[in-house]
């Protein structure tokens, strides 16, 4: 079998009990208020996987720890695979992937749960958003969709008709680490770092707001004028950035749950962004509940 990479750590399990703990509380609520049961419920994990992740080897006194076993297995369940366990259950599971090889683990791991309704999409995920956006009956339909890429993959288009649906609750990992990097200290980023940073931000704009100029004489000749560009922005305002393009597609936006690794660096953001009109005042106060507890 084929797991999944686990490049992180302490703060994966952290974003899985993070969405695991809302997708609960999200299907309870659908499947247990009266008016809410009218919608069928969807959950789309775009950057699903294989619903297992990779681990370190377990050492020779590992069978001298009790319960080792079953909270080893927990530890290794990825988003999919939490996701099918949920209960009461989704109406349909939806998991996208580009890599073949992952989703014919994920078509496996589908197989073995038969009472779930699921579909695994071998595409990319920007394409397979979109046309699902297009698709979805927003007057009958209500989803969770996780957006949990590796590096910055996701293109603001997605998210943005995501939002437009009206209909959608969003799990999105922002990857500052990965933003961060791009951002070069002494200049702008070269042309296709600029494209992909318009891409995730959906604007240009991020330029203005992440870069200052100073000018100053030059020492050789005073009539000439030396500028020189250099990022002023730092993690709260690269975040808050994020934040309010998020805001401008949705109806709410919850406060960010940093990840970090061992050392303490900021890896992630972990946002919730709710997407209906009705439902984002329960949904935000729900999710915040959630991020709070960490």
């Amino acid at each position: 079998m084929t797991l999944q990479d686990q490049f992180g750590g302490a703060w994966t399990e952290q974003k899985l009990q993070v969405l695991g703990k809302y997708l609960q509380a999200y299907t309870m609520i659908f499947k247990r208020n009266p008016r809410a049961r009218f919608f069928k419920i969807s959950y789309v994990d775009a950057f699903a996987g294989t619903g297992a992740l990779r681990g370190p080897e377990p050492s020779e006194f590992a069978s001298l720890i009790p319960d080792f076993s079953s909270n080893e297995e927990q530890f290794r369940k990825g988003s999919a695979k939490r996701a099918l366990e949920i209960e009461p259950p989704f109406d349909e599971y939806i998991f996208i992937e580009k890599d073949a090889d992952k989703c014919r683990e994920l078509e496996r791991l589908t197989r073995s749960t038969q009472s779930r309704k699921s579909t695994v999409i071998n595409e990319d995920a920007n394409t397979a958003l979109l046309r699902w956006c297009e698709e979805l009956d927003t007057q009958r339909r209500r989803a969770v969709v996780f957006l949990d890429p590796f590096g910055a993959s996701v293109r603001w288009e997605a998210i943005a008709a995501l939002g437009q649906t009206r209909a959608v609750d969003l799990w999105v990992l922002f990857p500052y680490s990965a933003i961060n990097r791009m951002l070069i200290r002494d200049r702008k980023p070269p042309s296709s770092w600029a494209q992909r940073l318009t891409e995730v931000f959906g604007t240009p704009d991020w330029e203005q707001a992440f870069y200052s100029t100073y000018k100053f004489r030059s020492l050789l000749d005073e009539t000439q004028q030396i500028e020189t560009v250099y990022k002023s922005a730092d993690y709260r305002q690269i975040t808050d950035f994020f934040v309010e393009r998020l805001k401008s597609e949705f109806k709410g936006v919850s406060k960010p749950l940093p990840l970090c690794n061992s050392g303490g660096s900021l890896l992630f953001m972990l946002f919730f962004a709710a997407g209906n009109d009705r439902s984002a005042k329960t949904g935000l106060k729900i999710a915040n509940d959630i991020i709070g507890r960490w």
